[in-house]
């Protein structure tokens, strides 16, 4: 792992882990044809802790009072056998964001690593790239009225959202843009809607690492210290800039700019398909 390949991959880590156009998707197409690989277990652990750090600094206000709140209500629950959800806003955060999770934790857990490998080639990221395209159409044109707020959600709702961030598993279809669509057709205000969905992609993103670490308990470690530090800092700097530049794009309405680029970038993999069946 050579310093250059840790600040490329930090940087699309940072980048298309939180703006609407598919981190998984990019892997795929960088893998196919350009040869860029992830790199090995503990750089993709690194890159996945930087982007991870990018959340906290950008909602650290909301991640602190859910933090306070946990114990609170744990300390609740044992004195007056209630969780007393009407004290905070923010635990009803906790519950919904859980709820929300059980989706895509469930399918992830079970069928992870089969949906990569069936939805891994160019053609069929051409074809979800073009679907997160669609959503983030409709993204665009939801939530001008809305004012519904995270607290409202109720379970059956987050539990709604939760299903988009479900299908994000597959290779293409944006995890942010599929979430952020899910808020808003519950109606969820826009800066609502953009804050739940990367509050309920820190257990998503956690559980994937547990996993990962397991792997590497199991496999040993190969990546020198440098690399780790450089890809870690690249992706937290481009992940929380990201997470700035969509909030503002959301809020302006302007989510179909990167419907324009994934359709673009689908259109051209489907050219790319059709050039090298000929080719081969």
């Amino acid at each position: 792992m050579t310093l250059l390949n840790a600040i490329l991959l930090g940087i699309i880590q940072g980048a298309t882990e939180f703006l609407p156009v598919s981190s998984s998707g990019h892997l795929v197409i960088f893998q196919n044809i350009l040869g860029v690989t992830e790199g090995n277990l503990e750089f993709t652990i690194v890159l996945h802790l930087g982007t991870l750090l990018a959340i906290f600094i950008a909602y650290w206000n909301s991640i602190k009072n859910m933090i306070v709140e946990f114990f609170k209500m744990i300390g609740d629950l044992f004195k007056e056998h209630s969780l007393c959800l009407e004290k905070s806003k923010y635990r009803k955060y906790i519950l919904y964001i859980l709820v929300a999770s059980v989706p895509a934790g469930i399918v992830g857990v079970l069928f992870e690593d089969v949906i990569e490998s069936i939805f891994s080639s160019l053609f069929v990221v051409a074809i979800t790239l073009a679907i997160t395209g669609v959503l983030l159409i409709l993204g665009d044109r939801l939530g001008k009225r809305n004012k519904r707020k995270i607290e409202e959600l109720g379970y059956r709702t987050s539990f709604f959202i939760g299903i988009f961030q479900m299908f994000a598993i597959m290779p293409g279809i944006s995890r942010s843009g599929s979430t952020i669509v899910g808020g808003l057709f519950s109606g969820l205000k826009k800066e609502e809607a953009v804050e739940f969905s990367f509050l309920m992609s820190i257990p998503a993103v956690l559980g994937s690492l547990l996993l990962k670490i397991k792997d590497i308990v199991t496999l040993g470690a190969s990546t020198s210290v440098m690399p780790l530090i450089v890809g870690f800092v690249c992706a937290a700097v481009v992940g929380y800039l990201s997470i700035k530049l969509l909030v503002e794009l959301v809020q302006k309405g302007k989510l179909i700019y990167f419907s324009y680029y994934c359709f673009t970038v689908s259109i051209c993999l489907l050219i790319y398909n059709i050039v090298t069946s000929i080719v081969a």
